[in-house]
């Protein structure tokens, strides 16, 4: 059954309570073999080139769709672990939108840290291969960076090229880069603490940021057209193509079989 993500601000408080004990039942249970944590495993492997050669997750083409198939992924889970079928992944708009940082929901702030509440670990929140010494999950909201502006998101939606060679960080018109760089990249040293680093799962506002980021390129794509990935077909060196698979997902999860939501049982509110 096909599910509506919503804002943080649209979520009644069933639908936060619902959500948030999803992801605490799944960091001690397993589906289909696998459990929370290996969700920070992959964000780590896959978040530079691995060794075949490839950028699957960032800095390359496949940026967005990689993590659409990420965030889908984790959805079809939470569903799966609460045995609750409407269980959907929110939306933070950090353009002005309800912060998720509230003691009802992702948890409140203490001097940089969630010390307690949801999120700490008396609540049965653990911190994974974290490169921060620390059992308490960190943020430092806008100690590194602000949150992208409205005008900046309407400058990158209103770029019209998904992306071009050479498919990395120096490519200025690519809208895949530009998200990217000014929009994603920017909210994750925003937040900082654990969203700073590689294992930035460890804080459950990743989904909440990257199903904004798939928001908006979902968007994007209603007005440039749902069949515009870059590069198209053959085997271009380093980067993944329309129709070539993305690790670590099954065969079939290629840009192109991602590239519709209406096909992923999802849509946005």
């Amino acid at each position: 059954m096909a599910v509506v993500r919503k804002s943080v601000a649209a979520m009644t408080t069933a639908e936060k309570t619902a959500f948030i004990n999803a992801l605490r039942q799944f960091k001690t249970t397993s589906v289909s073999g696998r459990s929370y944590n290996a969700y920070i495993d992959l964000h780590i492997t896959f978040f530079a080139r691995t060794s075949d050669g490839i950028s699957h997750a960032h800095q390359s083409a496949s940026f967005l769709p990689w993590h659409r198939a990420f965030l889908t992924m984790l959805e079809l889970d939470l569903q799966t672990v609460s045995g609750n079928p409407d269980i959907f992944i929110p939306y933070w708009d950090w353009t002005g939108g309800a912060s998720p940082f509230t003691a009802d929901f992702l948890g409140s702030i203490t001097n940089g840290s969630v010390s307690s509440g949801n999120f700490s670990p008396s609540w049965g929140w653990s911190i994974y291969r974290s490169s921060i010494a620390t059992s308490f999950l960190q943020r430092r909201l806008g100690m590194n960076a602000s949150s992208p502006s409205a005008a900046t998101v309407t400058t990158v939606q209103g770029v019209t090229v998904y992306d071009q060679s050479p498919w990395d960080p120096t490519v200025f018109n690519s809208y895949r880069n530009r998200n990217e760089i000014e929009l994603h990249n920017r909210v994750h040293n925003y937040v900082g603490g654990h969203m700073g680093t590689r294992e930035a799962p460890n804080d459950p506002v990743f989904w909440l940021h990257h199903c904004n980021i798939d928001r908006l390129w979902w968007q994007w794509q209603a007005t440039r057209g749902i069949d515009t990935y870059q590069p198209r077909t053959g085997f271009t060196s380093g980067v993944i193509d329309n129709t070539e698979t993305m690790r670590p997902f099954s065969t079939a999860t290629t840009p192109s079989a991602v590239r519709d939501i209406s096909n992923l049982d999802y849509s946005y509110a």
